[in-house]
């Protein structure tokens, strides 16, 4: 039987206490960029209707009901497109990013793709962390990843930071959050590492902030060189099934990594990711078997920590709980997203 989730009202300082024993690390998918770039049944819905004409467009809840992941209905448009993976790239970046470059002007833009892209912090001028400020302001003020970028820094500041910071988004939204909000502290110095492929520079003073599903570049941005990162791209479902059948990936090693020396703490993700759950069931089942073996009764098999909303129903609650239970996986129960960065503010005891 699942342990009962945690809720807001109620919970201790479970992530204070384990900074001697592996820290925490910190792992985001794409939830924590809504309401503002769109969720993927909605990235599916817009480039259907966006590129064929009326007579070949299928309604997006017709469409979901014949049991298709997001993932192969991307790959469904690809396919009727008949077009290379770069143009179809393109295509993606477009929509990705279109939420906030059609609702910035020109300065705000040309500010966002340079921090957005940055490998160093160093060459950002005032005048661009300003224009970034609006954008936050005007836009990106009510996003989870908003709200919990201000508080992994102000965690670093209390000598309680992640260990690293695993992003399974196909863009890097949150990283330049992160550096602004490092950047308003006086800081102009680098204190996260942007890592993309294996052959990416890790700092010991620093935070590895690890792209699991690669970068979506915005369109006409030159990737500096070493920091490709389209072999790693996972929107379509043809990348995903070459992933799941590479066990030893680059992104299964980090993630397996991070997650059998830190407790992991996920926010944006549904956990109903196919890999995912391997590799947190992999890595719970090998734990509580060395448990086992060397004598040691393990009276809580918690690992890790699902910051999540409540459903609507004490129902739905257990169900969820027991889904996640033999993972090692622990709920958190928010009941706004707003309140997303108190929670975790709350497990730190900051």
């Amino acid at each position: 039987m699942a342990k009962k989730g945690l809720d807001i009202s109620t919970i201790q300082t479970v992530l204070r206490d384990i900074r001697d024993n592996g820290g925490w690390s910190l792992c985001m998918g794409a939830g924590t960029s809504m309401p503002i770039l769109p969720n993927w049944y909605s990235l599916v819905e817009n480039l259907i209707n966006k590129n064929f004409d009326l007579k070949d467009i299928i309604d997006i809840e017709i469409y979901k009901k014949m049991g298709f992941s997001a993932d192969a209905m991307i790959q469904a448009v690809r396919n009727r497109l008949d077009i290379d993976d770069n143009k179809f790239i393109q295509i993606l970046s477009k929509e990705v990013y279109a939420p906030i470059k059609d609702n910035v002007n020109s300065a705000e833009w040309k500010s966002f793709i340079k921090i957005h892209e940055a490998v160093t912090i160093a060459g950002i001028s005032e005048k661009e962390w300003k224009n970034f400020e609006q954008i936050i302001e005007n836009i990106l003020s009510s996003t989870s990843a908003n709200l919990l970028a201000e508080v992994v820094v102000e965690s670093i500041n209390n000598e309680l930071p992640p260990k690293a910071i695993l992003s399974f988004n196909g863009e890097a939204i949150f990283l330049a959050l992160l550096n602004y909000y490092w950047m308003k502290r006086k800081n102009n110095k680098n204190k996260f590492d942007r890592i993309v492929n294996g052959i990416s520079n890790r700092h010991s003073n620093r935070i590895p902030y690890i792209h699991c599903h690669g970068v979506l570049p915005i369109n006409g941005v030159q990737n500096r060189k070493g920091h490709n990162a389209n072999d790693k791209l996972v929107f379509l479902e043809e990348s995903y099934l070459q992933l799941a059948n590479s066990p030893m990936s680059w992104q299964a090693i980090n993630f397996i990594d991070n997650c059998m020396y830190s407790k992991m703490v996920f926010v944006g993700v549904s956990l109903s990711d196919a890999n995912m759950r391997r590799w947190l069931s992999w890595i719970h089942s090998n734990k509580m078997e060395e448990f086992r073996i060397n004598g040691f009764t393990c009276k809580d098999p918690t690992e890790h920590f699902w910051i999540n909303k409540k459903p609507k129903t004490d129902v739905e609650k257990v169900w969820m709980e027991e889904s996640v239970a033999h993972l090692g996986v622990r709920l958190v129960w928010i009941d706004e997203w707003n309140q997303v960065g108190e929670v975790l503010r709350k497990m730190l005891g900051l």
